[in-house]
């Protein structure tokens, strides 16, 4: 006699459903992914030093706290919630917390997108390949950075403002509370009023040219949340000066020349060809869809694909905006007889199972592994892009007086040294151009480099061992303090 051990009832609860698929696949890739996002660029710790400021103090700075050329100037901190958060995920749980804290908001970012597409199109497969997709073109700029809060808020914002958009019902009054936190939390707030602005605009057109097309309601209740969001983003320690700040800083020229990230993406390096394979996918795929989309997604889409045709920066909001659209292009291939038959089968499968909590399961289960286990130690900064081992020296070897540090460690070396060292400069606190192009000067060993150093009265340095400044001071005479592969500690003679 043969005994059925499986119990149908428990598998229900047990067997993961495609969105938990997804889940783990993005959650474990930017776990992997998580020593690079530490040390692709030095702004992590200016927001970690910034966070513990904010605790401390219990106020959001608004002079330059940490770079002593600008002290007493206008410091504008639009990121202050996220730097709260941030340090208080590191106080807790250290770096390793921090890789865990993003890769859980840019999972749950495209599980989102995801269960709200899947479900609304009866569509799954398509959907799932669209969305792995923008997550891929994504992960260009996968950074411990405020950029993944945005991620996940724009994920979120999609679907409330195309549902608003379709004349679902919505609370309007979400729209401006939730831009209250955004604009808070991160400059790309901006991103929000740029998707509410598009569907506006849309609607505007048909209005204009298609009018049987053009609901006067959904009109009202989109431009009603995009003036409320407007005026919801006024309401931050600084007012309409983040604005400012965010616009004049993503304007300035030299500065945006100065940033690799704010290039174009060359499409002749490899990684960007997952950007390219989409761009020319989603042109081929609205060509020969028969439904068309909506005028609003088509703004949608023009605009965030010119986005990141502008600048590499901006993949990653591309990557959460176009498959939310494309996916409407892909509702047709349900007539495809293969993809029908899969569909169904998977939709007869998941219409059984009834487990929600994997994506909390698998956070847990490697939070505690990587946190409470040595393998949580590989994420750390990297002793070959901070000056880890001489800031250890610096810190038993306290020096005195302004010092001129490599731009990128500055926030790395504020968060140790600071109250009792500020920096010359670091990667976030310039938003005009002058400190950097001051800084570039001296390490361009250009003209009046040596009235620079004089006017801030510098008299020791931290740079890279192997910059020509480090052997144009040996020359000058200046007292080698420290020295190792990655950077060499000078002192006026």
């Amino acid at each position: 006699m043969i005994y059925r051990t499986e119990n149908p009832k428990i598998a229900r609860f047990l067997l993961p459903q495609l969105r938990d698929v997804l889940f783990f696949v993005i959650f474990l890739a930017a776990i992997s992914f998580g020593p690079r996002m530490l040390n692709m660029d030095g702004d992590l710790p200016r927001h970690l030093l910034s966070g513990r400021l904010i605790l401390t103090t219990h106020s959001v700075p608004i002079t330059e706290p940490f770079v002593y050329p600008y002290a007493g100037q206008t410091y504008v901190s639009h990121e202050w919630l996220a730097d709260v958060i941030l340090f208080l995920v590191y106080k807790a749980a250290g770096l390793t917390g921090i890789v865990l804290f993003c890769a859980v908001l840019l999972a749950a970012a495209f599980t989102l997108l995801y269960s709200e597409l899947s479900i609304r199109l009866d569509l799954k497969i398509p959907v799932l390949f669209l969305v792995a997709w923008g997550a891929a073109v994504s992960s260009l700029n996968w950074i411990t950075r405020p950029h993944i809060i945005s991620m996940f808020l724009l994920g979120i914002w999609l679907i409330w403002t195309g549902r608003l958009a379709r004349g679902e019902k919505a609370r309007l009054w979400l729209f401006p509370l939730f831009m209250i936190a955004w604009s808070n939390l991160h400059g790309e707030f901006i991103a929000g009023i740029l998707v509410l602005f598009a569907y506006a605009a849309g609607w505007l057109w048909d209005f204009v040219f298609d009018r049987a097309n053009a609901d006067i309601k959904i009109g009202k209740n989109l431009w009603l949340a995009l003036v409320f969001s407007l005026l919801a983003t006024l309401a931050n320690p600084a007012g309409i000066l983040p604005w400012k700040t965010v616009l004049g800083f993503v304007n300035n020229r030299y500065l945006m020349s100065r940033m690799a990230e704010s290039n174009p993406p060359d499409f002749h390096q490899p990684q960007f060809s997952v950007l390219l394979g989409l761009l020319v996918f989603s042109i081929f795929l609205l060509a020969v869809n028969k439904k068309r989309i909506s005028t609003g997604q088509a703004f949608l889409l023009a605009g965030f694909s010119a986005l990141s045709l502008m600048a590499a920066r901006n993949l990653h909001l591309y990557g959460v905006v176009a498959p939310f659209v494309l996916a409407e292009a892909v509702s047709g291939a349900l007539a495809v007889g293969v993809i029908a038959r899969v569909e169904n089968i998977l939709r007869n499968v998941e219409s059984r199972l009834r487990g929600v909590l994997w994506p909390i399961i698998i956070t847990l289960a490697f939070g505690i592994v990587l946190i409470f286990s040595t393998a949580g130690s590989i994420f750390r900064f990297n002793p070959a892009f901070f000056p880890v081992e001489a800031v250890q020296w610096l810190e038993t070897h306290p020096q005195t007086g302004n010092m001129f540090n490599n731009l990128d460690w500055g926030g790395y070396l504020a968060l140790h040294l600071w109250p009792g060292q500020k920096v010359f400069v670091d990667s976030m606190a310039d938003t005009s151009g002058e400190l950097t192009r001051q800084f570039e000067t001296v390490v361009t060993l250009s003209d009046g480099w040596q009235d620079l150093l004089a006017q801030y009265d510098v008299i020791w340095a931290i740079i890279p061992a192997r910059a020509p400044l480090a052997k144009a001071f040996n020359e000058a005479g200046w007292q080698l303090l420290y020295s190792d592969s990655t950077a060499v500690i000078l002192r006026k003679p």
